[in-house]
């Protein structure tokens, strides 16, 4: 905006016929011998300069409007000169139009590196400004010579990029704490592994009071040993079988259930697409997303209200917003006219532990084991809200059309398998896990030895038909242990343990997938079943990442 003084309707279209910075040269400044031709090249330099010149007297009549000007706001200059400039402004700049005025008749300048405009089509846009005052040869300010550059396609750059850093910022942190998550979970099950198997041995001893003790202890391992696994699942270390699966059944096969656990307070609506909407994914966690986002919902509606589920398919194109390959996606909305949430809360919202409600309601876990399982499944999550209005949830995952089945999961083991006198050498770090697995192993029919990493050249192998050992071992690996082994007793059959993730393993230390694992924390049941497999050579089962899958 360029301020002059007031001179009627025909000074103002001169002045721009003429071209501004000529007029400003030669009516402002005048000096003798000014090149006429000098001074039209700068007005014409002026009258097409690509940012908007603008001009109006001190009492805000616009009187030159250059080319630029014409090109950003969508005015022919002879539809504006001698107009209000704060007509053409956004209806809430008018106090902040007269302040900038005030300025500028008192000599200051004003800088703004975003301010809103509005296109004459209503079109909203955002402008840099620099304005300065214009003084006469007496010193008197007499104008103001103001530039709008045009920064709204810059500004939405600024803010992907801004939120892209922001996503990558809280993708690290939440890869960190599931490092974390996944080492305190791993030390955790060995200690469960000797609680849950000694309460075990002394369950035959007890009875009474102290059974039913007892019985408390194991119940409350067993629920230990759930959090350790919502732990993994965060920490995408959990190990899972995988189908395909129709995200339209999981919704429609849970609705009843879910419909129970809201309440009647709260009314559930669910729009499943009308073809399949077929994953990759194991068909339990599924069910636990749905029924966790569906829970968050109902506990922020605590008056009632409407939980939305919907299913349908997407296609995404190299989208910043979506750190996922370009392809075919199923999607998985969940959303709620609950209370939603700040942006404080939003952006810790995945972390383990992290959350909002009383102590006795939620461990803060629910949300973290949906973020585990969606990207162990190849998937993303995001999340809107708003507070007052509600909470969305957006889940994509990999689409699975024709995507041969995995196999199915094992049956849990009924019975408890025992030995034949074979003799089986067990290593491992853990000193009360070694002594756990060898007490398992000698009460139910096996020669056990137990040993420590000098095993590879200190430990007689005549006999021995199984090597049960740890994956992770100080300073040297289970495989690599087991390999050396294999070298000086072949035919010797190994099982590790572990309680990490079972695909991560056999990945990182290349274990054949004919080799069984079991995981910790086990039970004696489990265990035995797994050495049993293991010396009849049973095929063990197949855990598929649906990230490598097909």
């Amino acid at each position: 905006m360029i301020m002059l003084p007031r001179g009627g309707a025909a000074t103002a279209v001169a002045i721009a016929g003429a071209g501004l910075l000529g007029w400003l040269a030669g009516r402002l400044r005048p000096a003798p011998g000014d090149d006429a031709p000098e001074r039209e090249m700068l007005a014409a330099v002026a009258e097409q300069s690509a940012d908007a010149i603008i001009a109006c007297t001190l009492d805000g009549t616009l009187t030159v409007w250059n080319k630029g000007a014409e090109r950003l706001y969508g005015w022919a200059a002879d539809e504006v000169l001698g107009r209000p400039f704060g007509d053409l402004l956004p209806a809430d700049r008018g106090d902040a139009l007269e302040h900038a005025l005030a300025v500028l008749a008192g000599g200051g300048q004003i800088v703004l590196d975003e301010t809103r405009r509005v296109h004459r089509d209503g079109t909203p846009f955002l402008v840099s400004v620099t304005v300065s005052p214009i003084r006469d040869r007496h010193g008197r300010v007499v104008a103001a010579a103001a530039t709008e550059r045009d920064v709204t396609e810059r500004k939405r750059r600024e803010a992907e990029e801004r939120r892209a850093a922001e996503r990558s910022i809280r993708a690290a942190r939440l890869e960190s704490l599931g490092h974390l998550a996944g080492g305190v979970a791993h030390d955790f099950n060995n200690l469960l592994a000797i609680i849950l198997n000694y309460a075990d041995f002394l369950a035959d001893e007890v009875t009474g009071d102290a059974a039913a003790d007892l019985s408390r202890i194991r119940d409350a391992a067993g629920r230990a040993r759930s959090l350790t696994g919502q732990l993994l699942l965060f920490a995408k270390q959990e190990p899972t079988q995988v189908d395909v699966v129709d995200l339209n059944e999981v919704v429609t096969g849970s609705g009843e259930l879910l419909a129970r656990t809201i309440g009647a307070g709260i009314r559930l609506v669910c729009r499943p697409r009308q073809a399949a909407v077929p994953v990759r994914a194991n068909r339990g966690r599924l069910d636990q997303i749905l029924l966790n986002l569906v829970i968050n919902a109902r506990d922020a509606m605590p008056g009632g209200g409407v939980v939305m589920v919907e299913t349908d398919c997407c296609d995404i194109r190299d989208e910043p917003a979506v750190p996922l390959p370009p392809g075919r996606y199923a999607r998985l909305i969940v959303s709620d006219t609950g209370t939603g949430m700040t942006a404080e809360v939003r952006d810790r919202l995945f972390e383990p532990f992290f959350t909002t409600k009383p102590a006795d309601r939620g461990t803060g876990l629910g949300l973290s084991t949906v973020y585990g399982v969606v990207g162990d499944a190849g998937g993303h999550i995001s999340v809107e809200s708003v507070l007052g209005t509600g909470t969305t949830f957006r889940i994509l995952l990999p689409y699975a059309a024709g995507a041969p089945e995995s196999c199915r999961p094992d049956p849990e083991p009924c019975a408890r398998p025992g030995g034949a006198g074979q003799r089986v050498l067990v290593i491992e770090d853990e000193d009360y896990v070694r002594d756990l697995v060898v007490r398992i192993l000698r009460e139910n029919g096996y020669d056990t030895v137990a040993a420590g990493e000098d095993a590879v050249t200190g430990t007689d192998l005549t006999g021995v038909a199984l090597l049960i050992t740890d994956v992770v071992l100080p300073g040297r690996s289970g495989p690599a242990v087991a390999d050396r082994l294999v070298q000086r007793h072949p035919g010797l059959r190994v099982l590790f343990m572990s309680g990490y993730s079972e695909a991560e393993l056999r990945s990182r230390y290349d274990i054949p997938a004919t080799t069984r694992m079991v995981q910790k924390p086990f039970t004696a049941v489990e265990l035995l079943a797994a050495v049993g497999e293991a010396l009849t050579g049973a095929r063990p089962p197949v855990t598929t990442d649906p990230r490598t899958a097909g």
